[in-house]
């Protein structure tokens, strides 16, 4: 019995059957609603593992959109370049930030978008990217995981490094010196009266510095007062030899003016050339005499005031004569 089947009817309603089903898995995959879509990427710093394909979208917590791609961005291998499909009329701004989320314990993530205030412009296109970019920010668990991962390394190097410190010659070095801290602490202890003495004995010695220094002062005080009195001493002398050169330019004076006398008359000198005339030679011989010792006693001291203290230094000894 020969089969009446029509294989071309039978493609033709399996082609129709297709054709529904993919369009009733469109229907249902863009929520039954003939809604337009934009794209936007999102270039993502760090792990994205447990995003895949078709993830979902959310805008605080409303289904946007879904995930289109995943790949490595080809211009920085250090992003991941992550493209989405939004519903149109979603406020999509540049404050709009893009953050992984895990939904539940399945291990799988999606995409949960926030921000977006009414003020801030319309995201554009950064350098070569092929639609607006959405900013992105890691997400609290990847910030967590990568802060374990950094505290795991610092762990990891504070135990090498203590342990390269509490190695056996460094342990045996601490045991010595906390050996020989107990010793010195043992021999202070012993000697802590001698310690008390020492103590004891530098305060009295500061006590005399301190007098010392006082009495040194009190010195200083009367040295400059006698200097004082010194000077004084040899401003009079000074006074007093000019009162003495005064005095013999009057005698000087004084003689002159007798020499004229013995010159009045014959009678008087003749009288005063036998009876005075030689006392007088003999004082203004005497005054004279005295002047020049005077004048030269005030060049001494004008050259060396110490005399009228110490006295003229003494004549060195001359040949055959006692020491």
């Amino acid at each position: 019995m020969d089969s009446q089947i029509n294989y071309s009817l039978v493609g033709a309603f399996v082609l129709l059957l297709s054709t529904a089903t993919v369009g009733f898995g469109y229907w249902l995959f863009v929520g039954g609603s003939d809604r337009q879509y934009e794209p936007y990427v999102i270039y993502a710093t760090d792990s994205v593992s447990g995003l895949n394909t078709n993830a979902r979208v959310f805008y605080h917590g409303v289904d946007v959109g879904w995930v289109d791609q995943i790949q490595i961005d080809p211009n920085n291998p250090d992003r991941i370049e992550i493209r989405v499909s939004i519903a149109e009329g979603t406020p999509i701004r540049q404050d709009t930030t893009a953050q992984l989320r895990p939904q539940g314990v399945t291990g799988l993530s999606v995409l949960d978008l926030s921000g977006g205030s009414p003020d801030s412009p319309i995201p554009t296109k950064e350098g070569q990217s092929c639609c607006p970019v959405i900013r992105y920010e890691p997400s609290l668990f990847s910030k967590l995981e990568g802060g374990v991962q950094d505290t795991l390394v610092h762990i990891s190097v504070i135990g090498q490094r203590l342990e390269r410190l509490f190695n056996e010659e460094n342990v045996d070095a601490l045991q010595n010196t906390i050996k020989d801290i107990s010793e010195i602490t043992a021999t202070i202890a012993n000697e802590r009266d001698a310690i008390s003495r020492i103590v004891n004995n530098t305060e009295q010695t500061t006590a005399n510095i301190a007098n010392l220094t006082q009495s040194a002062d009190q010195l200083v005080a009367r040295a400059h007062s006698s200097m004082d009195l010194v000077e004084q001493a040899i401003a009079e002398l000074t006074s007093t030899m000019g009162n003495f050169s005064q005095a013999a330019d009057e005698i000087a004076k004084a003689a002159d003016s007798t020499v004229a006398f013995t010159q009045a008359g014959t009678s008087t000198a003749q009288q005063i050339e036998r009876r005075t005339l030689p006392e007088i030679e003999l004082l203004v011989s005497d005054l004279r005499a005295l002047t020049r010792r005077l004048s030269a006693l005030s060049n001494t001291l004008d050259d060396d005031p110490s005399q009228i203290i110490f006295g003229s230094p003494r004549r060195p000894a001359g040949p055959g004569e006692e020491q």
